[in-house]
Parts: structure tokens; sequence; C-alpha cells
């Protein structure tokens, strides 16, 4: 059984792999939805929706800039796989992901290494005519590098530290996990104010100030407050322009009234 969930796990990690990069965009590679098809497939789907959410809140915190960043993709769906299958807890996910997103950084600049000689070898096979060795790197060399480097440490992580995960857990201080954790929702915090810095202005800060203290002191859950949001941008859409239009009607036809007076006259 543990097999069988561990290649279930491989296989959503090689689908994510390869999703922006032969799949077109599907947004495989987001924590949220990784780790929500791991808990649909291995059976907890509330622990895959917990610790997708939790990640990708760390994520927005981690946000890549072309080459640049860290790639927690990976550290999450392994986190996820490992907390379903050993009955751990959340923070176990955290304390998972955080080692396992370093050994991933360290396997994708080596695999970079040698994408490059792969991209130096289409080169020369254009240059050189051979236009399907130009090909054949291009389609199954450099997939297959991808695969190679995401099946190896997902399937190593994820069977052989399914056992032994929970001890280790257990033997780790609770300030060291405590700290993972605080550093985890700092990093989510950063992430939020990121977003805001590019939506929030000085016409829509009182939008945000509105929610946050509906949030804050209504006692009321995310949902109800979800709903309420819809039906105020509902009210405002109509305010502002079916309003508007209606007004513009009224006064054509009053103009229009008007002239038909002034001829009656």
């Amino acid at each position: 059984m543990r097999l069988i969930q561990t290649l279930i796990v491989v296989l959503i990690s090689v689908m994510m792999k390869l999703d922006s990069r032969m799949f077109g965009r599907l947004n495989f590679e987001r924590p949220l939805l990784t780790c929500t098809i791991c808990g649909l497939l291995l059976g907890n789907l509330q622990i895959g929706l917990q610790v997708g959410a939790t990640m990708e809140l760390a994520t927005l915190g981690m946000m890549s800039i072309g080459a640049s960043g860290i790639d927690m993709n990976m550290g999450s769906l392994v986190g996820c796989a490992i907390c379903i299958m050993t009955g751990a807890d959340i923070e176990t996910a955290l304390t998972v992901a955080v080692p396992m997103t370093l050994l991933n950084t360290v396997l994708d600049t080596f695999a970079s290494i040698i994408r490059i000689n792969f991209t130096h070898m289409c080169d020369n096979a254009v240059e050189s005519g051979d236009f399907a060795k130009a090909k054949r790197v291009d389609i199954v060399y450099g997939p297959a590098l991808y695969v190679l480097f995401t099946i190896i440490p997902v399937f190593l992580s994820v069977y052989f530290g399914a056992d032994f995960v929970q001890s280790i857990a257990s033997s780790v201080p609770t300030w060291v996990t405590s700290g993972v954790s605080l550093g985890a929702n700092i990093i989510a915090f950063f992430g939020f104010a990121m977003l805001l810095s590019t939506m929030v202005n000085k016409n829509t800060v009182v939008y945000f100030f509105a929610g946050f203290l509906l949030a804050a002191y209504s006692g009321l859950d995310l949902t109800a407050i979800a709903l309420i949001g819809i039906v105020l941008a509902i009210i405002l859409y109509t305010v502002k322009y079916v309003g508007t239009g209606n007004r513009a009607a009224v006064e054509t036809g009053t103009s229009s009234l008007d002239d038909l007076e002034d001829l009656d006259n």
C-alpha cells in the first residue's frame, strides 16, 4: 500500500514539474492544487487542502522571478504526502518541506548545468542539419531530465520517510517546530503584503479596511464575509454603471419632451 501511495505522489510530482514545460500552464506547480490532488488521491482531502493552503501562503512570500527564488512546490507535495501517510500534523509538513526545498534547489542547480549542455547539443545539431537530433534533445532529453531529477528525490523522501518521520518530528524540540511555524506565518504575511502593494491604492484601501474590520469584529466566517462582499460589489456596480445609464436615458427623454413642448408652442 505504501508503494502504491508513493507512486501516486511521484506521478503527481512529474505532472507538477512538466506543467509549464510541456502541458502549457495548468497551475499544477501551485502547492494548493498539487496538495489538494494529493489529498484526494491518498484519501484525505481535508489534510490536502489544509497543507496546500498553508504552503500556498508560504509560497506567496517566495515568488520566483525568472530563475531566481525558491521553489517550495516539491517540498510542499512531499510534506503533504508524509502528513497523510503517517497521520502527522500540519507543522510536520512544514518541517519536511523546508529541507526538501533546499535539496530540490541543489538538485535543480545541478540539472540546470546539464540542461545548458543540451542547449549546445541542439545548436550543434541544427548547424549540422541534423534536425531530428535537435528535436529529440528538445522533446525527449529535456523532459526526461526533469522527470529524473523529480522522481528520485520524491520517491526516496516519501517511501523511506513515511515510517520514521513521526519519530523525527517527536525528537525535534518544541522551540524548533514553533520557530518553523512562526517563520512560515511571517512569510505568509509578507506574501500578502506583496499582493496588497499591487492591489491597494487610495481608491480601494477603504474597502480593504472595511473587509478587515468586518472579519475581525463581526464574528462571521469567511464564507459569509465573501457572500457579503459579492452583494456589495453588485450593488456598487449597479449604482455606478446601471444607475448612470438610467440617468442618462431619463435626461435624454426629458430633453426630447422639452423639444416637443417647444414645437407645440
